[in-house]
Order: structure tokens, then C-alpha cells, then sequence
């Protein structure tokens, strides 16, 4: 029983592996079930019995790495002395997480109109998962006085957009001028939300 349990287990892992190195390749529509079924050496009842479908198998994938970046997030974060650090540490997270080769098929995915609106809900419960990273330091910060009083929420949200949107710079700069512009960013952030007394 074990054994076969464990054979399901790595056929799925091998089926997983094998579609996110074509969709990092190749992008998510143009990487086919039939693609995925050859590279992983598997047979098409196999994918649909571990992921049901195209879509279902690259969103278990994104979920994948979001427990992956928030678990590094969790690990990192314990060397920041203050709650500002953390930010500027959770910018540079932000940034190395621009090298993850599914993003690229991650952003046409989000962006597409054929998907089940069901697996857009559950791209955007990944996302939020991943703001509970920003609420919990902003709270943190209101809490222990480094930041102004304010609505955690808004001040979230304010985060995550801002973030989320310098990303779209990615495609024209160097890695290491996004790093210094998203610390610029932090900066400008944390001089909104630090109270007077405090700068």
C-alpha cells in the first residue's frame, strides 16, 4: 500500500517537474497536455487523474512556489533587527523572485481570458496568501510604534500595489537597477508611515 502510494506520488512529482520546465520554456499556451504527457513519459489519464486539467496541473504549480517563497520569506526574515529592515528584506525577496522561471507563464496565465473563472479565484486566493506576508509586518510596525497608526489594510494594499507594479519594469532594466529602485520604493514607503518623532 506504502509503495503505491509512494509510485503515485513521484509519477505526480515527475508530471509536475516536467510541466513546469515546459511552461517556463515554452509559455503557457504554447505548452500542450500532449507536450507534458511526452516529457514526463506519461500517459494522459495519468495527468488528468493527478490534475484534472492543463490548468488545475500549472495553478497546483504557482501554489507550489507560493508556499515555496513564503517558507524562504519565514526563514529570512527572522535576521532583520527592526520592522523597516524587513521591508527593505521583503523588497529584496520581492526582487529575487523575478529570476523564478515561471513567471513569464505565470503572467500570460493571470492575464488570459480562457481561464476557468473557478482557477482565476484560486490565483487570486494565492495572492492574497502572499499579502498576508505584507499585513503582518505593516501590523507589526504599527504595533510596536515604528509605524504611524493607520488602516493595516489600506497600508497593505498600498504595499502590494506598489511593489507589484515596479515589477513591470523588469523587462527594461538590470536586475541590480530594479534592486536599488525597489529600495528607493521601500524608502519613499517607509517615509509616508514613520512617525515624525521617528525620522
Amino acid at each position: 500500500m506504502e509503495k503505491q502510494h509512494r509510485k503515485k506520488t513521484d509519477a505526480k512529482e515527475r508530471i509536475a517537474q516536467k510541466a513546469k520546465e515546459l511552461f517556463s520554456q515554452k509559455g503557457y499556451a504554447a505548452t500542450s497536455i500532449e507536450d507534458i504527457i511526452a516529457a514526463a513519459g506519461s500517459s494522459k489519464g495519468n495527468v488528468y487523474y493527478h490534475f484534472g486539467s492543463k490548468e488545475k496541473l500549472f495553478l497546483y504549480l504557482i501554489e507550489e512556489d507560493t508556499k515555496e517563497w513564503m517558507e524562504k520569506w519565514q526563514r529570512k526574515q527572522e535576521q532583520y533587527a527592526t520592522t523597516a529592515d524587513k521591508l527593505y528584506g521583503l523588497a529584496e525577496h520581492y526582487v529575487d523572485d523575478f529570476q523564478n522561471p515561471l513567471l513569464k507563464a505565470g503572467e500570460e496565465f493571470s492575464g488570459s481570458q480562457t481561464a476557468d473563472p473557478e482557477t482565476l479565484q484560486e490565483l487570486l486566493a494565492l495572492m492574497r496568501m502572499q499579502r498576508t506576508v505584507y499585513y503582518s509586518i505593516v501590523e507589526e510596525g504599527i504595533t510596536s510604534g515604528e509605524f504611524k497608526q493607520m488602516d493595516v489594510q489600506d497600508a497593505t494594499l498600498i504595499l502590494f500595489g506598489l511593489l507589484a507594479g515596479l515589477g513591470a519594469n523588469y523587462y527594461e532594466m538590470e536586475l541590480e537597477e530594479i534592486r536599488a529602485l525597489y529600495r528607493k520604493a521601500i524608502t519613499v514607503f517607509l517615509h509616508g508611515i514613520t512617525p515624525e518623532n521617528a525620522r
